[in-house]
């Protein structure tokens, strides 16, 4: 049985009758056995690191960096742009949510404008792969991203990072979209 399923098991079972108490020692038993319950249900009912934090570790489409991917809480998420993590929503002008902008393909993510992406562009359209370039302009996604660019896959999670384009964009092209799994 899973520690969590334990625990949830145990509190169940060791319930003290002075929570039927109506005095002091009552209230303080309820109050308690209401934390320890919210304590143990909230991982289960409002899980963001299921939702949010997964990452895939040791992808063979992914262009990993050697940075480690933020500690996996079931309960909890840090943002990364790790290469494998979730891409880390923002807000875009507007109210437009990154998600949106990305579209339902590939999108390289560019936070500063004077960085050349034609040839990961290039790679892209003759592999046939569909790849949106969406120029963000805010600082605090830039921060929060760490790198100039990032390639998202059509998942939301990150496929690869850097600050300039790759010296083999036709190479992250095929490793992005699986081609080197066939070689």
């Amino acid at each position: 049985m899973p520690r969590r399923s334990k625990e949830v098991s145990h509190q169940r079972r060791e319930i003290s009758a002075d929570i039927e108490r109506d005095d002091d020692i009552g209230d303080t038993t309820r109050a308690r056995l209401g934390q320890e319950a919210y304590d143990l249900y909230v991982q289960q009912q409002c899980c963001g690191g299921l939702n949010f934090g997964y990452f895939y570790a040791g992808s063979p489409v992914i262009a990993y960096d050697g940075e480690p991917h933020p500690t996996y809480s079931m309960g909890r998420f840090a943002s990364s742009s790790v290469p494998g993590c979730r891409a880390p929503h923002v807000w875009l002008g507007e109210g437009r949510s990154l998600y949106d902008a990305t579209g339902a393909g590939f999108a390289l993510l560019r936070f500063d404008a004077s960085v050349a992406v034609e040839a990961i562009v290039d790679a892209a359209r003759r592999r046939c792969l569909p790849l949106a370039v969406v120029d963000i302009a805010d600082e605090p996604a830039q921060a929060l991203y760490a790198r100039k660019l990032a390639l998202v896959r059509p998942d939301q999670h990150v496929a690869w990072r850097g600050d300039a384009a790759p010296t083999d964009p036709l190479g992250l092209i095929d490793l992005v979209r699986g081609a080197s799994l066939c070689a």
